[in-house]
């Protein structure tokens, strides 16, 4: 099958298969499959299977087969290094009656990879450099293994499959250099998307608030993504070509009369990004000091490039001794009113702005659990403060007793109560 004649067929369908044996066993998180899902249904394909298989040739073969069976694309993430139980290449290769033969300029951008990291490559890192003859190698610009993709007829059917490396840092880029342009040109569906992006609100809420909107929905369309902390909704336009009327603008209308008061951003961009760009824009500075959330307020700032143009510095002040020594909350106010109350919270945001001399500080304190609450400040309260040029804030957040989401949840509403006052 040549490549022309798999431009022309056409494709509709996606199917991912993440291969290793940790995965099935709960050693690593497997981030790649949602990643992916959302990838793929921006390209507008369907994707209605998901598997995970451990590394084991006769069980990987089956499953690529089955899946080449009934979707378009199949696309593997995993099993594509230099050790005998990477056997992804291998197996997809036999699959699709393929030999594998040296793809010397895999090889010699494995060989560059370890010369630039000041390392010696070992006889078996050149087994990567081992493709399925003929394919289209992909290559990999964050790591060694290069992946491929292979066009090959099962049962009187075009079949491709994707290799794709495993780190989620070297696939997603792989993924966007490479596979996203092979995708496009070969499918006929043509999205326009706008991301809604809500704090503040749930997404029970949200959805019942915009139920009729999603009900009588034909094109564009309307639909929810819960995340914690925030509801991000989707509305989606099928269009025939770029230069088709845009009909998201009266959808988008529609939403933003019901729950605009929630909405923080129409776009791509994360809250912790909305709250960068703004500082960046006014050219003000922020610092936080956290308690119960150890510091995570802060790592989700930084996660994104130019935080170092807002961001003076920051305090974990989860020990008391720390809260009167470093940020001045009186001993007093920690007797009379407690470490999880408004008046430490406001304490703690004067305290941190005075030590880093920023324009903004936001202080969280609060009970993450499972331990510790009482009956009158049980577990997920916490208290946010921020202060700043244009004045203080307090809020009260009371949730659930999941820690990790109590943590997430009080780290993004923190941007979120400086967000509200930048925007005043």
């Amino acid at each position: 099958m040549n490549q022309q004649e798999t431009k022309n067929a056409g494709v509709t369908s996606a199917e991912i298969i993440c291969v290793g044996t940790e995965l099935l066993l709960g050693q690593i998180v497997n981030t790649n499959a949602s990643w992916l899902a959302r990838s793929l249904s921006l390209l507008g394909l369907h994707s209605y299977y998901q598997t995970v298989v451990g590394d084991n040739r006769q069980r990987l073969a089956a499953c690529i087969r089955q899946a080449a069976a009934r979707s378009d694309i199949v696309i593997l993430t995993g099993g594509l290094g230099p050790t005998q139980d990477d056997l992804t290449m291998a197996v997809a290769a036999q699959v699709a009656g393929l030999p594998l033969r040296l793809h010397e300029p895999s090889r010699s951008a494995i060989a560059g990879y370890f010369e630039r990291m000041g390392r010696q490559a070992t006889d078996n890192n050149w087994k990567q450099a081992q493709l399925p003859d003929p394919c289209i190698a992909l290559p990999n610009n964050n790591g060694t293994a290069p992946g491929a993709i292979i066009a090959y007829i099962q049962d009187g059917h075009p079949c491709h499959l994707i290799l794709l490396p495993g780190p989620p840092s070297e696939m997603q880029l792989m993924f966007d250099e490479s596979v996203v342009p092979w995708i496009s040109s070969r499918t006929r569906a043509r999205l326009r998307h706008v991301f809604v992006r809500m704090i503040g609100i749930g997404e029970s809420s949200a959805e019942t608030a915009l139920l009729d909107l999603i009900n009588q929905q034909q094109n564009p369309t309307l639909a929810p993504y819960a995340s914690e902390g925030e509801v991000v909704f989707r509305i989606t336009q099928a269009v025939r070509s770029e230069d088709e009327e845009d009909r998201t603008a009266g959808l988008l209308e529609a939403v933003r009369q019901r729950v605009g008061s929630f909405i923080y951003e129409v776009g791509t961009r994360t809250m912790p990004e909305v709250l960068r760009d703004l500082l960046i824009e006014r050219g003000q500075t922020i610092s936080y000091a956290e308690s119960c959330t150890g510091g995570l307020a802060t790592a989700q700032l930084t996660d994104y490039p130019d935080a170092s143009r807002v961001l003076r510095g920051s305090i974990v002040a989860y020990d008391n001794d720390v809260k009167t020594r470093q940020l001045g909350v009186s001993t007093a106010l920690l007797q009379q009113e407690g470490a999880v109350s408004e008046a430490c919270a406001l304490a703690m945001a004067r305290g941190c702005r005075k030590l880093f001399a920023t324009d903004w500080a936001v202080a969280i304190t609060g009970i993450a659990g499972p331990g510790g609450g009482t009956a009158q400040k049980p577990v997920g309260t916490v208290w946010l403060a921020v202060s700043g040029p244009q004045g203080e804030e307090t809020q009260l957040l009371q949730q659930g007793r999941n820690r990790a989401r109590i943590r997430k949840v009080a780290a993004l509403n923190a941007h979120n109560l400086v967000r509200r006052q930048l925007v005043r």
